[in-house]
């Protein structure tokens, strides 16, 4: 395939011929690790890429500036004042990008990031970043992502994701293949509230299930209804959740929460669960001193001890010389 623009020289990335097969051989290429590390897995559901071309852009960047290099463009979208040679990649990307690139050039090779760039309209778009970081200079590929709802996909196939929570509530891991269903970045998520994407009215669903795992002791529990989860442009997922948690063997406290959650059907709203919100903010989820009150519940529950366990904790505590005494 022909770029549709270019400027300066091409930059040394290996575009295959067949591009839309890049993203999962991309994924499975040695030395590719995620961005942030360990805070987020590939699923094991992957989206069939051949219906439609994701491929926009590459380029090569100085470090730590962001000076464009070299790039070309492959998407009739793009023309050669996109990213003229001197202009800035960086300003490109959404904040948390600029912060995750760099952080990402300091501690490895080869990263594969999700941020959000400005398009020639000056829209944001959802995007994949596969990058190799050499010591004064970086190269990336940047594909578009899709909804896993666009029409050019079908039929809809069942999906499974999991999160994991600490005991303050905020988000630790997401699978990075939930993206699709989600339309939410994991950097919108990571070390946020798991509130942030529960749909208000069912947070009482989330209150019993921690209820429960309290009560079992951290064995796996369901919800006691659909769970409904909110995307990133506010549609409605309806989600099948699982928990289970892992206890402190010394506290007996729950220390980690973790959620698997299955999507059965399409959204209900609008399909592009990638878009923007309509109004710029999203609306379906509890404001935040609602939420905040309602994490203080839940890290409360968490951190609840059993009566069984508080005497034992007595006993423990009591002077053994007392105990021979009686």
């Amino acid at each position: 395939m022909e770029p549709a623009g270019q400027s300066s020289t091409t930059p040394n990335i290996v575009v295959p011929a067949n591009h839309q097969h890049q993203v999962s051989s991309a994924v499975r290429e040695e030395g590719a690790t995620l961005s942030p590390p360990n805070t987020w897995s590939s699923s094991s559901v992957e989206l069939d890429d051949e219906s439609d071309n994701r491929l926009l852009f590459a380029c090569t960047f100085s470090l730590p500036q962001g000076t464009v290099v070299s790039s070309v463009t492959y998407n009739d979208q793009f023309n050669d004042q996109y990213l003229p040679i001197g202009s800035s990649f960086l300003e490109r990307l959404e904040s948390k990008g600029q912060s995750f690139i760099l952080s990402a050039a300091a501690a490895s090779v080869k990263q594969r990031i999700f941020a959000r760039v400005t398009m020639p309209d000056n829209s944001l778009r959802a995007c994949e970043l596969l990058c190799e970081f050499e010591r004064d200079r970086a190269k990336t590929t940047v594909l578009a992502l899709r909804s896993a709802f666009s029409p050019s996909i079908h039929p809809f196939h069942v999906f499974t994701f999991i999160t994991k929570h600490s005991s303050t509530c905020a988000l630790t891991h997401i699978d990075y293949a939930s993206i699709p269903y989600l339309g939410l970045l994991p950097t919108d998520l990571i070390g946020k509230s798991l509130l942030a994407f529960v749909y208000a009215p069912d947070v009482h669903v989330v209150r019993q299930a921690h209820i429960d795992l309290h009560n079992s002791r951290g064995k796996v529990v369901k919800s006691i209804a659909e769970l409904r989860l909110v995307a990133h442009n506010g549609a409605i997922l309806r989600s099948q959740t699982e928990w289970s948690a892992y206890l402190n063997p010394w506290t007996k406290k729950i220390e980690l929460v973790v959620a698997r959650h299955r999507i059965c059907s399409v959204p209900i709203g609008d399909a592009d669960v990638l878009a923007a919100p309509a109004n710029g903010q999203q609306t379906n989820v509890l404001p935040p001193v609602m939420a905040k009150t309602f994490e203080d519940e839940l890290r409360s529950i968490m951190n609840r001890i059993s009566r069984a366990q508080f005497i034992v904790s007595l006993v423990l505590r009591e002077p053994v010389g007392d105990r021979l005494i009686r």
